[in-house]
């Protein structure tokens, strides 16, 4: 069948490249997997959205906090509405073995967005120093993002690096999250001058609606929390756009002036698309993995980077009056970006989390018996649950190798740590104590947890862009090894991956590659 362009994918950077093209007026096919919530959770979520959001913790919203817990070490699987369809497989899936790695990809409608955290923020220019594509061109390509996918944030201590360009409602504040950031801002000039930025969340969520139901790790029943597959059902009403859904892509192939996708369907049967061009935009693994074979390129190695990924709970030296379990959202509540060059080169990212109930679960654990006499309240309310992030130059490598097997093949991970890593955390957490009479804050050390390499699913750089490609890297509109019709619009292109969060960013990429190719007559 003929489409002038197809795009893999309905993920984040797929919906942005889909949005792009047909900006400059192209038609655009969307072949995607599409998995999606079963539809018996989907009429409960219909029917508990429509209801009080009072009882929304009841007996008749049990269902929707199914299969969920908390470790010392984060959510082992953030399930959607009590679903994992996100993670469910497919016939001709890509297989993976890892070895020392815990990441996962979706063949999920609109990907790993049905269960992330909807943190956004723009890279700054200092942490793209090896990328070809600077912070200002991709400005107007953030902006673009903005017009589609609802943000809420405010202009406050981070404009300066990192800019809002769109300045929404931004989202409402829990006591605790209130209370932190009255003693930052009380000596927000002593924290600046020590490298420390800070100011509210940014979150891709429509903060108008918001009921503070203390929910959002679960799902939100009314569904502010923004995933592509929303995205998707809009475009799905463009004449110029169609959707696909129960196909995963096998392999692409060029020939002459067109590109070629090959799917194998979900009933075992296989289908071809042809088109002017293709971008990929399956996620790292699963993009990797189809280039590789598309290439023919096994038992090859390519490098992934990650923004590696670590939890530091911090203990505030005053408990908070007015704490409530329930009267909150339980996304990240603040950022804080560390830019310190005796530190690192490059800004450390950390989103503050203040309670939700999945914060208990660990802790009575660890505390057993104790924890009957335990003055819960008081030390809840005092106790803040920092996420970090840390640029790729610091952080682990995975080496990936698809290898045949069978009648098939298998992508093989394999971490490898770098020893500076430690050293950076050790003198975070020494910095972040030094800073403890302006913060009111003190890290608990001893309580810190480190992802396991790919555990952020901040990763990326598989097939990195470059101003002058060699090898199996990129070109700049996301073309691998001399490919002129395939585009790879996902974070596989992505040359480093800066701590700040990396969805935004690879959306903007993907809107960029896209509207480039359309402009220039390459649609």
């Amino acid at each position: 069948m003929e489409w002038e362009n197809i795009v893999i994918g309905s993920g984040p950077t797929g919906v942005a490249c889909a949005v792009a093209l047909l900006a400059q007026g192209r038609r655009v096919l969307m072949v995607d997997a599409g998995q999606h919530l079963e539809p018996e959770r989907e009429a409960r979520l219909v029917q508990l959205g429509g209801s009080d959001p009072q009882g929304w913790w009841g007996p008749g919203g049990e269902w929707l906090r199914e299969g969920m817990e908390g470790a010392v070490e984060g959510i082992p699987l953030k399930l959607a509405y009590g679903s994992d369809f996100p993670y469910r497989t497919l016939p001709g899936a890509t297989r993976v073995q890892g070895e020392d790695v815990n990441t996962k990809f979706s063949l999920g409608k609109g990907g790993l967005s049905a269960v992330w955290g909807a943190a956004v923020m723009p890279y700054r220019q200092h942490d793209l120093t090896d990328w070809p594509v600077t912070a200002a061109e991709m400005a107007e390509h953030y902006r673009a993002v903005l017009e589609f996918m609802p943000v809420a944030q405010g202009v406050d201590g981070l404009e300066q690096e990192f800019p809002t360009l769109k300045p929404s409602q931004p989202m409402p504040l829990s006591a605790q999250a209130a209370a932190m950031l009255a003693d930052l801002e009380k000596n927000a000039a002593g924290l600046r001058s020590k490298g420390v930025s800070f100011g509210r969340s940014r979150l891709a969520v429509n903060a108008s609606r918001c009921v503070r139901c203390g929910l959002c790790m679960y799902g939100c029943p009314h569904r502010l929390i923004y995933s592509s597959a929303q995205t998707v059902d809009v475009l799905r009403a463009n004449p110029n756009f169609a959707y696909a859904p129960g196909l995963v892509a096998q392999r692409v192939t060029e020939s002459g002036d067109r590109a070629t996708v090959e799917v194998l369907r979900t009933d075992g049967e296989w289908e071809t698309f042809t088109a002017s061009r293709v971008f990929v935009a399956a996620g790292v693994l699963p993009s990797t993995a189809l280039l590789l074979r598309s290439l023919g390129v096994y038992g090859k190695a390519v490098t992934l980077k990650e923004s590696h990924y670590f939890l530091l709970p911090m203990l505030r030296l005053k408990s908070v009056p007015g704490f409530s379990r329930r009267e909150l959202h339980t996304l990240a509540q603040l950022f804080v970006e560390v830019m310190d060059e005796s530190l690192s080169p490059y800004t450390v990212h950390l989103q503050t989390y203040t309670y939700n109930d999945l914060f208990e679960q660990p802790i009575r654990k660890m505390l057993g018996p104790l924890g009957f006499t335990f003055p819960w309240q008081a030390f809840l309310s005092r106790l803040f649950l920092f996420q970090g992030y840390l640029h790729s130059d610091h952080s682990p490598l995975t080496r990936a190798v698809l290898e045949r097997e069978g009648e098939g093949d298998v992508l093989r991970l394999k971490a490898q740590q770098r020893p500076e890593t430690a050293g950076i955390l050790k003198r975070l957490v020494g910095k972040l104590s030094s800073v403890g009479g302006m913060t009111g804050l003190r890290p608990l050390s001893m309580l810190m947890r480190r992802g396991e390499p790919g555990r952020g699913f901040h990763t990326g750089a598989s097939f990195p862009m470059s101003a002058r490609p060699q090898g199996l890297e990129s070109d700049v509109l996301g073309r691998p090894a001399g490919l002129r019709r395939v585009h790879v619009v996902d974070s596989s292109v992505i040359p480093s991956v800066p701590a700040t969060t990396i969805t935004f960013t690879t959306m903007a990429n993907a809107h960029r590659i896209g509207t480039l190719a359309a402009r220039e007559g390459l649609g």
